[in-house]
């Protein structure tokens, strides 16, 4: 098999063990990965060593002015990527937005309060408005195609995640970055979630010793989580499933945390509650005959942002933002479970599931001394004092319960640190640099291999999709 450099300027910098100084104890192994062993520093020692440090790859900041076009003026195109980037750096001068609706692109630049060019052809937008900095919003399908282009062009480009939706995709990208030399930001924000980067610190320092298995059980509940099957998510060929658009947060998130990559997946699927599963159906929620007996009913004329980009878009494309959720094109699964092993030898059990009657998370890290535990409860039908819980429980000991930060922005205060590490050249600790194209090939090479996985009734080795090299 061709093996494929990635080129990915976080692959080459140290490890945050090896950054924390030789005390910290990473070494490679055969494939090159870094492999945890237990640092023998204080909590203390680990906070001072970890120095601040620019991103490895290049923000963009401290230029008189940035040339930033935005492709793709749908919700988060307009929102974190527009309005968002607009309001908190003056530097940047949004001078293109680009999509394939015409009607949309119009309703943007409105929205925005502009007086950027629009355009629905991505060449004649790169010819004319000449952008220095892309980000890409588009359907994940899309993604890989504009990536190559821009770059093609030496713009410097941020994708929204997923980078790609299939390993034919991954291979383009990284083969891009190998011709043309440019990089690609992938806006993993959960890394910069800060009670995720909370977790990241306690593994780091080593408290519990050696990590040996993880468990992982991502809750959508049926607001959001029915939301993916109302749009064009729904579909493979457009999103890859909630394996590859929703799940790559997460292994994303895992693969950081510990400081590894993945191996082999065993994955197993269903379509339990939408799609063909539900006792009736319509093309969209406002013209349903069952609406008033469907529990999934939807008004979107009450949020008016949608219904200006969406239901004011809708004729010039037929595109339905509140699509029914059994309709029987659907073609990904709502309930999903994965084993995935890593390089460092740790196995993590996974689970997803989209209708549930609350919506959060919960990771734990069993490790030699003890357990790291973190839950995060978003929605749910009781009242909850504390959203964040975060413990850390010595075997032979006592649990410790942390203080979980939860500050406003999108993503749990993940966006801002983002965009001002990226827009600001914020300074972050040396664990915390923007993710690369090889986070983003990784995460998506992840949920790609468990959704052959399921697919195929196997397990799925990583090499079999992509060597990286």
């Amino acid at each position: 098999m061709r093996r494929l450099d990635c080129g990915d300027a976080s692959r080459r910098s140290p490890s945050p063990q090896q950054s924390c100084g030789a005390a910290a104890g990473a070494a490679a192994n055969e494939s090159g990965s870094w492999r945890y062993r237990t640092p023998d520093v204080s909590r203390r020692d680990f906070v001072k060593a970890a120095v601040v440090a620019g991103a490895v790859l290049p923000a963009f900041a401290n230029e008189k002015k940035l040339r930033y076009a935005i492709l793709g003026t749908g919700h988060r195109g307009t929102g974190m990527w527009g309005k968002e980037v607009l309001e908190r750096y003056p530097h940047v001068e949004l001078v293109a937005l680009c999509d394939s609706n015409p009607k949309r692109v119009e309703i943007a630049k409105a929205m925005l309060g502009v007086s950027a060019k629009t355009f629905t052809d991505f060449d004649r937008m790169c010819d004319e408005a000449k952008p220095e900095v892309l980000a890409i919003n588009t359907v994940d399908s899309t993604h890989a195609d504009y990536i190559e282009r821009a770059l093609a062009r030496g713009i410097r480009v941020i994708t929204e995640k997923p980078m790609v939706i299939d390993e034919k995709q991954c291979r383009q990208v990284l083969d891009a970055e190998k011709r043309t030399g440019n990089k690609v930001i992938v806006a993993f924000n959960y890394r910069f979630t800060p009670i995720h980067t909370q977790v990241k610190e306690l593994l780091l320092s080593g408290e519990l010793g050696r990590v040996t298995s993880v468990d992982f059980n991502w809750y959508l509940d049926v607001q959001h989580g029915a939301d993916y099957f109302r749009r064009w998510h729904r579909l493979k060929n457009k999103g890859g499933s909630l394996w590859v658009h929703k799940a790559t947060h997460h292994f994303d998130l895992a693969a950081w945390w510990l400081d590894a990559e993945p191996v082999e997946v065993t994955a197993r699927g269903s379509l339990e509650k939408y799609g063909r599963k539900g006792p009736f159906r319509h093309t969209h929620c406002r013209p349903c005959p069952h609406k008033t007996r469907c529990a999934f009913y939807t008004d979107i004329t009450k949020d008016a942002r949608k219904t200006a980009l969406y239901v004011n878009a809708e004729e010039a494309d037929g595109y339905h933002r509140d699509g029914c959720v059994f309709r029987e094109d659907v073609d990904i699964y709502d309930t999903m479970s994965a084993l995935i092993a890593y390089s460092n030898g740790v196995n993590m059990s996974y689970s997803l599931n989209a209708f549930m009657p609350f919506e959060g998370h919960r990771i734990a890290f069993n490790c030699e001394g003890g357990r790291i535990e973190m839950r995060h409860y978003e929605r749910q039908p009781w009242e909850q004092p504390n959203p964040v819980e975060l413990h850390v429980t010595n075997n032979f000991g006592k649990r410790r319960d942390i203080p979980g930060l939860l500050p406003p922005g999108g993503h749990h205060g993940g966006d801002p640190i983002l965009l001002d590490t990226i827009f600001a050249n914020a300074q972050r600790p040396a664990h915390l640099q923007l993710p690369g194209s090889r986070a983003g090939a990784l995460s998506c090479l992840t949920g790609i291999a468990a959704r052959r996985s399921c697919e195929e009734k196997r397990t799925v080795h990583i090499s079999e999709l992509i060597e990286l090299s």
